[in-house]
């Protein structure tokens, strides 16, 4: 790549990552979100896309779980399915928190967990490797998952969509879980709440982070040896 074109490329991508934000719509389990017709397929597209991309983040020792090397999972529900998880939080699980309204406004939900390697006492006692290891490596596989998020939350942002990172709340629970085939083994990292620029969402509201105004740049330390 020459200079013009790797200046391009780092202007677009600086530029993503500074208009993504988080942004919560939270819509009615009674009267969910309306996505046009032909939107939701478009959509559905790019939001697989973008889930594949965001899984070339980095990651430091091979989980090697079912088969596979990634230390994270994906969970997509679109928005016909996140509406009817929203009414299961409510209506069986009892949730008053905002994950059944964020569930009923979103076009994509998507839940990423994170795969501990030494997650009960049985897994700590029969590998050889030394504690101090096993958190080690357990840490690399959540710093590695968090990558594969934010990766996610920008290629979305550039497609033009809203997204809300949320810690699960009622998603956590093992009765989701179970009802979505998630393994007992498996921790949630981030459920995404996806907002399409063509959701029609009347009863709904946005709602900024509450972190937005609160940056800084007062954390950057230049440093040298003495």
């Amino acid at each position: 790549m020459n200079a013009p074109d790797a200046a391009a490329a780092v202007e677009t991508v600086e530029a993503v990552i500074r208009r993504r934000r988080t942004e919560k719509v939270l819509g009615d389990v009674a009267s969910p979100a309306d996505i046009p017709a032909g939107a939701a397929e478009r959509n559905r597209g790019a939001v697989l896309r973008a889930v594949e991309a965001a899984g070339w983040a980095p990651f430091h020792y091979a989980r090697n779980a079912g088969g596979l090397a990634e230390p994270w999972r994906a969970y997509v529900l679109w928005h016909d399915q996140a509406a009817a998880l929203a009414r299961v939080m409510r209506d069986e699980l009892g949730a008053t928190s905002k994950e059944p309204n964020l569930a009923a406004g979103c076009g994509a939900l998507v839940l990423v967990t994170w795969l501990p390697e030494f997650y009960d006492p049985a897994a700590q006692a029969a590998s050889s490797i030394p504690r101090d290891k096993q958190v080690q490596r357990d840490e690399e596989h959540l710093a590695a998952a968090s990558a594969m998020v934010q990766n996610l939350l920008l290629l979305l942002t550039a497609h033009g969509m809203g997204t809300y990172w949320s810690s699960g709340g009622t998603l956590r629970g093992p009765e989701v879980a179970q009802r979505l085939g998630i393994p007992a083994g498996e921790r949630m990292l981030a459920a995404v709440f996806v907002d399409y620029a063509e959701t029609t969402n009347p009863a709904g509201s946005r709602k900024p982070g509450a972190h937005r105004d609160s940056r800084s740049t007062d954390w950057i330390r230049e440093v040298s040896l003495p």
